[in-house]
This record gives structure tokens, C-alpha cells and sequence, in this order.
């Protein structure tokens, strides 16, 4: 009697099929990791949004948008002021805008990470011990928020009278300090103007994607950061190489001061309309400065 043998795979054919496979995960797993960095970036694009609506719906309520930090005490950042219109309600109604941000009445707060002020791109788990403005701790933590507005702007390559103005902390930008900024005022235009943008990583020191060994050339690495804290900057362009202001590189270079994002090519930037944009990391240096300005007369193109 014949019996029907069932044939093995050889080693060779074994070898051969396990090949396969790993190409078939190295040709897959870029896609994948390229798929989630595009829902990371667009649930970044969507924070913004909702940050550039609840703007507006602080604009429709108290005549203006919000002050931009209060540079006396009580110290506050634009973000807390947003807490209502962002459907964060009890975190409101518990927060104290008459106390410091990091205040003992707002310890418990601060420390709260809320997603529409962090950037999924971004290093997760990123909690920050609150100093103060003369660098003494104040034993309060606060949760990153990655998202800045503009103080002004470093066009150092702009005539002197044009520069000076775009470096004036008060006529410049979109927002003011300690005070509500009037939309009227913004008179380049809600679609030409910066309104916030992707600022992240800190407390750490990321040059051109790279974490630094130390953040200790980081300006305020323990005051701007947490999301209720100032969250506002002076913007610059740097070197080649991100490592020293005055340069042609715009976006990404390095997150002391500027547009910086954990995004492959580029940022995403609110503007005065309520609009996200993803700008690239080879943004004209004219268009970066002329979108920080509200009322300069840039003539710009953000297509």
C-alpha cells in the first residue's frame, strides 16, 4: 500500500519566504509611520483651529482678543483666558485669572495636560518645573503647550525705520500685552496676519529636529512652556545650521525663539481669520517677517 507523503518546505524555501516577508514590512512600515505622522499633524492643524475659534469667540464676547500675556502681577499667558471657549469649563470656573498662573490656587490646574494646547508630533509627557521671572522655582508644575504667539518680529535685514517697527512689542503683533487687541488694529489683514503658531518641545532644546545634550542655552526654559505661562516670543530667523540668529533658515530651526514643529517639512500657523496653514521649512524670509506685522503694508503671499 502507497501512502500519500506530505512534502515539507526546505530550508531553502523557508529562508526564502522569510525574506519576502521582511521586505514586505520594510516597504510597509514607512507607510505606516508616514500615516500616522499625517493624523498627528492633522489633529495638530485641528488644535489650532480650535484655538483660532475660540479667539474669535472671545473676540465676539469682550470686543478683542485676548491680552497676550499680563506682564504685571497677576501673571497670566493668552491661553487661560481661552479656557471657556474651548469647552474646558470646570477648569475655568476652578482657575484664578486674579492669581499668578503659577499660584497655589492654580497649582492643581496647570499641571492638567489639555490636548488643544500640545501637538501629538510633539514629545509626549512633557511636564515643566515653573520658575519664576527672577529664576527662583516656585514649586508649581505646569504641562507643555506648544503653541505661541508672536511678541514681534527680527528683521534685521529690513531697512532701520521698518525693522524697528517690526520689533516693537506693542505695535507689531496681533496680540497685546495687558490688553484686549481690537481686530480694526490689524490692518494687513486677518489672512495676512499670525494669529499663533507651532512652537514646540520645550523645556528641551531641539536644533533642526535634534534634542540637545542640555537646554541650558534655551532662553526661559522653565517660565515660557507650560500652557498657561506667556507662550509668546520674539520670532527669528537662523543660520544654516539653526544655531545662531540672523540667517536664512525660517521654520524648524530651533526652538528658542521662532516657528519650530516636529512635522517633516514644515508648520502649522494660525492666522488672524481663524485659518491653519502648513507652511514649509523653506518660507521666504519677507513672508515670515511680514506675517508677524499686523499693520506694516507687507505685500504677501501665503499660496
Amino acid at each position: 500500500m502507497i501512502k500519500n507523503r506530505r512534502r515539507a518546505f526546505t530550508l531553502v524555501e523557508l529562508l526564502v519566504v522569510i525574506a519576502i516577508i521582511g521586505i514586505l514590512i520594510g516597504l510597509l512600515l514607512p507607510a505606516v509611520q508616514a500615516a500616522r505622522e499625517a493624523a498627528r499633524r492633522m489633529s495638530c492643524s485641528n488644535n489650532l483651529k480650535q484655538i483660532g475659534l475660540a479667539m474669535h469667540n472671545f473676540e465676539s464676547n469682550y470686543k478683542g482678543l485676548p491680552p497676550r500675556r499680563q506682564t504685571k502681577a497677576p501673571f497670566q499667558g493668552w491661553a487661560p483666558h481661552l479656557l471657556s471657549q474651548l469647552e474646558q469649563v470646570p477648569l475655568a470656573t476652578s482657575y484664578d485669572l486674579k492669581s499668578n498662573f503659577y499660584a497655589v490656587v492654580n497649582q492643581s490646574l496647570v499641571k492638567v495636560q489639555l490636548s488643544v494646547f500640545f501637538c501629538p508630533s510633539a514629545p509626549s509627557d512633557r511636564q515643566i518645573n515653573i520658575i519664576d521671572q527672577s529664576n527662583v522655582p516656585t514649586g508649581t508644575i505646569g504641562a507643555a503647550g506648544d503653541y505661541f504667539a508672536a511678541n514681534s518680529v527680527d528683521a534685521y535685514w529690513w531697512p532701520p525705520a521698518q525693522k524697528a517697527a517690526a520689533a516693537d512689542t506693542v505695535n507689531c503683533p496681533a496680540l497685546m500685552d495687558n490688553k484686549i487687541q481690537k481686530l480694526a488694529s490689524i490692518t494687513d489683514g486677518l489672512s495676512n496676519t499670525l494669529l499663533v503658531v507651532e512652537f514646540a518641545g520645550r523645556p528641551d532644546h531641539y536644533i533642526l529636529g535634534k534634542k540637545q545634550p542640555t537646554n541650558a542655552a534655551l532662553q526661559w526654559p522653565n517660565w515660557w512652556g507650560p500652557w498657561a505661562s506667556y507662550q509668546s516670543s520674539i520670532f527669528k530667523t537662523w543660520s544654516a545650521d539653526g544655531t545662531t540668529p540672523n540667517g536664512p533658515c525660517t521654520v524648524n530651526c530651533n526652538n528658542n525663539w521662532g516657528i519650530y514643529a516636529f512635522h517633516v517639512g514644515g508648520a502649522n500657523i494660525l492666522l488672524c481669520d481663524g485659518s491653519v496653514q502648513f507652511v514649509g521649512k523653506t518660507l521666504d524670509r519677507e513672508i515670515f517677517a511680514g506675517i508677524v506685522t499686523k499693520a506694516g503694508g507687507e505685500i504677501i503671499s501665503l499660496d
